[in-house]
C-alpha cells in the first residue's frame, strides 16, 4: 500500500497489477470451473481507499506517468477492484456465480510496510501502533468476506459493495457502466488474453485433467 512509484516486470504501475491486474488474470483463468461448479462465489476485496485520489482510471496515462501519487494509485487499484466486480457480475448474470467487493475495514496487518519512504520516517511504526489498539483484528477483517462465501442471503445478490457486513451504497464512479466496460477491456489487452480463449465457456468434462 502506498508504495513509491515501482513497475512490475511487465511495465505496468504496481498498485494497478499487483491488486487488480493479477487478480483479473487468475479470475478469468479459473471462470470456466467456476461456471461449471455453479452455483459458486467470486470475493475481491477492496478498500474504503477505492474513494482516495481523484477517482479516476486514467486509461490515457496507465501508468500514472503524469501524475503519479502513492494515496492515488493505491485508490485507483482499489476502485478498480469495486469496477471489476460491477462488469464481472454484469457479465456472469443468470449463470449462478455471484460476485462480491468486500470491504475489510482498517485492520492491523503489514500492509504499510512502505509508508515509511512515501509519507515520513516512522509513519509506519505510527500507523501498526494505532491499528493493534484501535482498529479490527485479521480475524475481525474477516468476517464480511466469510459473510459473501456463506451467507445465504447472499447468493441472490451479486454486484454489491459490502462493508460490516452490510451492502453500501457505492458513488455514482464505482459503479459507471461505461467505465467498468472500458477497464475490462483495457485490462484483457494488458494482460494479453488470447482472443480464442472464452472465459465464460463453462469447463467440460474432457477438459479437466487428474
Amino acid at each position: 500500500m502506498m508504495c513509491p512509484k515501482t513497475l512490475s516486470e511487465n511495465g505496468i504501475e504496481l498498485h494497478l497489477a499487483t491488486n487488480h491486474l493479477g487478480h483479473f488474470l487468475f479470475t478469468l483463468l479459473l471462470l470456466p470451473r467456476i461456471l461449471r461448479s455453479a452455483p459458486a462465489r467470486i470475493i475481491n476485496v477492496t478498500s474504503l481507499a477505492h474513494k482516495w485520489g481523484d477517482q479516476k482510471m486514467h486509461f490515457d496515462d496507465i501508468n500514472l506517468d503524469k501524475n503519479y501519487t502513492p494515496s492515488g494509485a493505491y485508490g485507483r487499484s482499489k476502485l478498480a477492484n469495486i469496477l471489476f466486480t460491477v462488469e464481472l457480475a454484469k457479465r456472469l448474470n443468470g449463470t449462478g456465480v455471484t460476485v462480491y467487493a468486500v470491504n475489510p475495514g482498517v485492520v492491523h496487518t503489514e500492509l504499510s510496510r512502505f509508508v515509511d519512504q512515501t509519507i515520513f520516517p516512522g509513519a509506519s511504526w505510527l500507523y501498526n501502533s494505532f491499528t493493534k489498539i484501535a482498529v479490527k483484528t485479521p480475524q475481525q477483517g474477516a468476517q464480511t468476506t466469510l459473510h459473501c462465501a456463506l451467507d445465504e442471503k447472499c447468493a441472490s445478490e451479486s454486484g454489491l459493495y459490502y462493508s460490516d457486513c452490510k451492502v453500501v451504497e457505492l458513488e455514482p464512479v464505482a459503479k459507471d457502466e461505461e467505465v467498468s466496460a472500458e477497464l475490462w477491456d483495457t485490462s484483457c489487452k494488458i494482460v494479453n488474453l488470447e482472443p480464442s480463449v472464452d472465459p465464460f465457456q463453462p469447463e467440460k468434462d474432457d477438459d479437466v485433467s487428474i
